[in-house]
């Protein structure tokens, strides 16, 4: 194949929900007997673990000679895959589709009056096997969008210049104009590049002379909180002081999707699509997790776009990609998203350490650690984590908050051995300064390697433990001499193990070890009463307390596939809720610890009206 791919994304007709997708690429074969191409759209898309089948969403493809208008053979060959015949005479090949765009979500596509929202590993055919073509985008928009995109633009005098901004003094130009080209050298630059198009606001803001734009769509008649680029970039500074101060792009841009609800974020190496509810800006405590979120992603940036496992080196398109190190991925950029919020000053200790203390809660009450470990539910994420059922809970574990839980402990593990010198921000240096910057992607070898020149063996071994085994970190021992101690407030109250559907009495969950197990309570029964008092949604604490007594059976009625049964249930003692506090009894050298590790720059909550 001759020359780059060459596609037409039209988002001019809103009304049908479909964008309309062209290709062209001149083809060069030396067999002129028979000669075909092959291409195939992704299964799946990097940060998000699922094969989601974006095929699925794809029209009829038709295939033609760009010159004669002539079809051209064009079969399915897989789920995802087009086979093109193509004629000894022809020398350039047109393809047509249409991508149904109707799915708000940070993966997918979303075309409405308002907006056109799109990943291009669900809208982009490529060539199988030829990963390194490049390709220009040419990206049809109704009159007075604007779009945004980390890939360069080809302008019409034949330049390629980075995303417009006020810096380049080129976005009012571009805002304009209908049509725009986008250069990809290669297909994962293409994949890389989200695009949101639209009449959204753009804010811009410069930190370290690299210049960072923040695009909001959808927040209808609200406005973000006046002091949103100055938070952010405190939010940038802070990321990038964990990896010696230098930013890792050339520019940055958070794409911000805001609807009814949902909450989510999505990765690229210089950009991220985050999604929230519209009123989230307007709360503070909506506001703080919309920047925990947003810390989350650009910290992904140097973590996993940058600094990744071998096996996401070259990324498969098309099957599921498989690593342990999830927990290291997700995990540790987990417990730095809200770190990075309190080193940048916009929250404080004690909601730092609520986070944590809801953290640790989270994984206490999920006995999945205690049969499948950090690095096999990394590993098998692609069928456990992203399709989650009622027995998820039992069977694996979480390693987003269980892996920020083991961050956290290494973190403390290495701080307190080298009396406040070293911390994890060190092993990511070094385990950055060994594998990416040295052209490679890394091993848990390297993981270990990079712990253990940081904080020896002794630090390799519980991270190994905890990675490799049962997650049951001694959290009291290692909060200790940081002056801080676990609490658990209103031990002893009756403890079921069960969790429900949300705004019903109909189980979701039920624990393993736990007295609702015990009793034979099943996912799916709905519960009626206890003890003879009938329960609703509104109404089950209150039941649940005036009737419960630890180590006294009491009697369920419930539902179960239409049939009404009666069980016993004999509660047990819960452990209550769980605080992080510090102790008034902490030495100088404790309080000198965690002022490190949680400095104190904010004690009052942003203004945001």
């Amino acid at each position: 194949m001759a020359g780059p791919l060459r596609f037409v994304l039209d988002a001019t007709r809103p009304e049908t929900r479909h964008l309309q997708v062209a290709l062209e690429f001149d083809t060069q074969t030396s067999d002129p007997g028979a000669p075909s191409i092959e291409l195939f759209l992704p299964t799946w898309t990097p940060g998000s673990y699922l094969v989601r089948e974006y095929s699925r969403h794809l029209g009829r493809v038709r295939a033609l000679d760009a010159a004669s208008g002539e079809p051209l053979p064009c079969a399915k060959s897989a789920k995802n895959r087009f086979t093109i015949a193509i004629a000894p005479s022809t020398r350039r090949v047109r393809v047509e589709y249409s991508v149904h765009a109707h799915e708000l979500s940070v993966r997918t596509a979303d075309l409405t009056a308002g907006h056109a929202y799109w990943n291009h590993a669900c809208v982009l055919l490529w060539p199988v096997g030829q990963p390194d073509v490049g390709a220009e985008i040419l990206v049809r928009k109704p009159a007075g969008w604007r779009l945004a995109c980390s890939l360069p633009r080809r302008t019409a005098d034949n330049r390629v210049l980075p995303w417009p901004t006020a810096a380049t003094g080129s976005g009012a130009t571009l805002q304009t104009a209908v049509d725009e080209t986008l250069v990809a050298a290669t297909l994962d630059e293409a994949i890389d590049a989200p695009c949101l198009v639209g009449t959204g606001s753009w804010l811009e803001f410069v930190v370290e002379g690299v210049p960072h734009g923040v695009v909001l769509d959808g927040l209808g008649g609200l406005t973000a909180p006046s002091s949103l680029p100055q938070d952010l970039s405190a939010i940038v500074r802070a990321a990038a002081g964990v990896f010696g101060g230098r930013l890792p792009y050339a520019h940055y841009l958070f794409l911000c999707l805001f609807t009814a609800d949902g909450h989510g974020g999505l990765e690229h190496g210089e950009s991220t699509t985050l999604l929230a509810s519209r009123t989230a800006l307007r709360t503070d405590k909506g506001y703080r997790e919309f920047l925990s979120l947003a810390a989350h992603e650009l910290f992904h940036a140097w973590n996993v776009k940058r600094l990744r496992p071998t096996e996401f080196w070259n990324y498969d398109y098309e099957h599921e990609n498989y690593t342990e190190l999830l927990w290291l991925i997700e995990g540790w950029t987990a417990y730095y998203d809200d770190l990075l919020c309190l080193r940048a000053g916009l929250t404080n200790v004690e909601e730092y350490l609520a986070v944590a203390a809801r953290n640790i809660t989270g994984m206490r009450s999920a006995p999945g650690r205690f049969r499948l470990s950090l690095a096999e539910s990394s590993f098998d994420a692609w069928i456990r984590l992203y399709r989650p059922d009622a027995n998820t809970k039992n069977s694996s574990q979480n390693y987003y908050g269980n892996g920020a839980v083991a961050a956290m402990c290494l973190d403390l593990q290495l701080r307190a051995a080298t009396a406040g010198r070293s911390c994890l921000d060190d092993v990511l240096r070094s385990l950055y300064a060994a594998t990416f910057a040295a052209g490679r992607g890394y091993r848990r070898e390297d993981v270990f390697a990079a712990v253990a020149s940081i904080g020896g063996p002794e630090c390799v071994a519980l991270l190994r433990a905890w990675t490799e085994g049962v997650l049951d970190p001694d959290l009291a021992l290692l909060l200790a001499p940081f002056g801080l101690r676990l609490v658990h407030k209103d031990a002893g109250r009756p403890f079921l193990g069960l969790s429900f559907e949300a705004g019903k009495t109909t189980v979701a969950t039920v624990q393993a070890d736990t007295p609702a197990e015990a009793s034979g309570i099943a996912p799916g029964d709905e519960i009626l009463a206890l003890a003879g008092l009938r329960v609703d949604p509104d109404r089950w604490g209150d039941v649940l307390q005036a009737v419960a007594t630890v180590g006294q059976p009491i009697e369920v009625l419930l539902a179960r596939r239409g049939v009404v049964a009666q069980l016993v249930i004999t509660p047990a003692a819960g452990v209550g809720a769980l605080t992080i506090e510090r102790d008034p009894g902490a030495g100088a050298a404790a309080v000198s610890l965690r002022d490190a590790w949680l400095p104190n720059h904010r004690t009052t909550p942003p203004k945001l009206l």
